[in-house]
C-alpha cells in the first residue's frame, strides 16, 4: 500500500475515533451532557432538557410576558444538576408579546405570543432564588428566539391560569451556539419547548415546568477541521502526483 493511501487511512481513522470520542460528554462552559443518554422523543435527538418555569401572567393584546426559571435535567429522568452543572446552575429568562387570546368558552381559550427570547446563563456562583435578577447573572449560554408560542388553557388572563404551550426555536447567540444551531426542526429550527403553568399560591404569579428537545454538535469546529485536513492532505498528494 502506498504512503498516500495509507496517509488516507490514518486521517480518516483520526477523524473516525475523534467523533466517536466526542460522541461521549459534551462540557460547554462548565455545563456537560452526554447525547448518548437520553430520553428525548423522537430517539434521532440526543438532547433532553427540563426544568421549573416562573412567569407574569398577561391579560391583553400588546401586554408583555416575563419569567424565569432553571434547569434541573440533562438527559436524565431523575434530577441531575450535580452532573450536568457541577459547581454551576444553570438558569434562564424570557419575554414575548401577547398577540391573541381567543376564548373558547366554558372557561376554555388559546393564546399567541410573538417575539419569543429566550437567554440561558451558566453561573458558577450558585446563587439563584426565584427571581428574575439572580436567574439573569453569569455567562449567557444560549439564547434562543422564536416568532410563534402558542398554547391552550383554562381560566386565561384571570390570574388562575392553567395550561400549555409550545414554540420551536431557533439558536442565535451564547457560548453553546455552535452545538445548537443544527435546522434539524421543521422550518429550519433548532430546539422544541413545550411547557405547562398554573397558578403559584400566595403571588400574582404562574409557575409551571417545561422540557426542551433536539439535537447537539459535539465540537463541530474541531470535525471540521479534521476534515478540511484530510482534503488538504489529498490535494497537496494529487499536486504531486
Amino acid at each position: 500500500m502506498n504512503t498516500f493511501k495509507k496517509g488516507l487511512l490514518a486521517g480518516a481513522a483520526a477523524l473516525a475515533l475523534s467523533m466517536s470520542a466526542q460522541a461521549s460528554e459534551i462540557n460547554v462552559g462548565g455545563v456537560v451532557w452526554d447525547p448518548d443518554s437520553t430520553f428525548s422523543f423522537p430517539t434521532l435527538q440526543d438532547f433532553a432538557a427540563h426544568g421549573n418555569i416562573v412567569e407574569t401572567p398577561v391579560v391583553n393584546q400588546g401586554d408583555i410576558l416575563t419569567g424565569f426559571g432553571i434547569f434541573d435535567k440533562f438527559n436524565s429522568d431523575p434530577a441531575n444538576t450535580a452532573d450536568f452543572c457541577p459547581g454551576c446552575e444553570l438558569t434562564f429568562t424570557f419575554s414575548a408579546e401577547l398577540v391573541e387570546f381567543l376564548p373558547l368558552g366554558g372557561g376554555l381559550g388559546t393564546f399567541e405570543f410573538k417575539d419569543l427570547v429566550i437567554d440561558i446563563f451558566v453561573d458558577h456562583s450558585a446563587d439563584y432564588d426565584l427571581t428574575f435578577a439572580n436567574a439573569g447573572d453569569g455567562d449567557l449560554w444560549l439564547s434562543m428566539t422564536s416568532d410563534l408560542l402558542s398554547g391552550f388553557g383554562t381560566d386565561l388572563g384571570t390570574g388562575s391560569d392553567d395550561g400549555t404551550g409550545s414554540a420551536l426555536l431557533d439558536v442565535v447567540g451564547g457560548l453553546a451556539m455552535g452545538n445548537f444551531d443544527t435546522n434539524t426542526l421543521a422550518n429550519g429550527a433548532d430546539l422544541k419547548l413545550s411547557s405547562s403553568f398554573q397558578p403559584l399560591g400566595g403571588t400574582n404569579l404562574l409557575s409551571g415546568t417545561f422540557d426542551l428537545t433536539g439535537d447537539s454538535i459535539p465540537e463541530p469546529s474541531t470535525i471540521a477541521l479534521l476534515g478540511l485536513g484530510l482534503l488538504g492532505f489529498a490535494s497537496a498528494r494529487k499536486r504531486k502526483a
